[in-house]
């Protein structure tokens, strides 16, 4: 396992993921597709257990509420756009391209993703405090993932003394910042515009 995929799978350390639980996978599913099609504020976990075919106690017997639910569902997303992230990486020479890369595919693959396309769309004043202050739980996950990768170019270039850990919240604030905020010069719909950030913003930074 390389420390690239350990440092993906501590995203979900922590985290009661039950492994071989079908009915859990289930209710993941079944959130996931009605969080899309329906939104937050109209999707009830009654909804989501009817949708997965369990009971409504079976529901909350795997999560105690809706918004525990919902970061589950972002957090195991997540952690499948990181894996195919990963697989994407293999054939990009040079640990500082990778991480720059990988900015660049996290932000344009975040905005494109349906979920957040929709709670774009129907729930903003839900997602706003969502991935603002009660974002940073989830973040400290994001940037454990970040500073492994950070501290494994450290070993293979000459970069920023600057700390992992500093470097990896400044390229997640960053990116915060541009999916709430996706109208102007740096838009994440644009993989050029993002890819230009990549270079003019964060190279000169990791270079120091």
């Amino acid at each position: 396992m390389s420390r690239n995929t350990a440092a993906s799978n501590a995203l979900l350390q922590g985290i009661q993921l039950p492994e071989g639980d079908k009915t859990y996978v289930k209710i993941i599913d079944a959130g996931l597709e009605l969080f899309i099609e329906f939104g937050l504020r109209r999707t009830t976990m009654e909804d989501v257990a009817n949708k997965a075919g369990v009971g409504r106690a079976t529901a909350y017997r795997r999560f105690r509420d809706k918004d525990q639910l919902t970061q589950m569902i972002i957090l195991r997303e997540a952690k499948r756009e990181l894996d195919r992230i990963e697989e994407e990486l293999e054939s990009v020479e040079g640990g500082l391209n990778k991480l720059l890369e990988s900015f660049v595919l996290a932000v344009t693959r975040a905005h494109a993703h349906p979920l957040w396309r929709r709670l774009q769309t129907s729930d903003t004043d839900i997602i706003l405090p969502f991935f603002t202050q009660g974002l940073w739980r989830m973040m400290g996950f994001f940037r454990m993932y970040l500073a492994a990768m950070l501290e494994k170019v450290k070993k293979e270039e000459a970069i920023s003394d600057l700390s992992p850990d500093f470097l990896a919240e400044l390229m997640l604030r960053l990116m915060q910042s541009m999916l709430l905020s996706p109208e102007g010069v740096m838009n994440p719909s644009d993989e050029a515009s993002v890819r230009q950030v990549a270079e003019q913003c964060l190279r000169p930074l990791m270079k120091g």
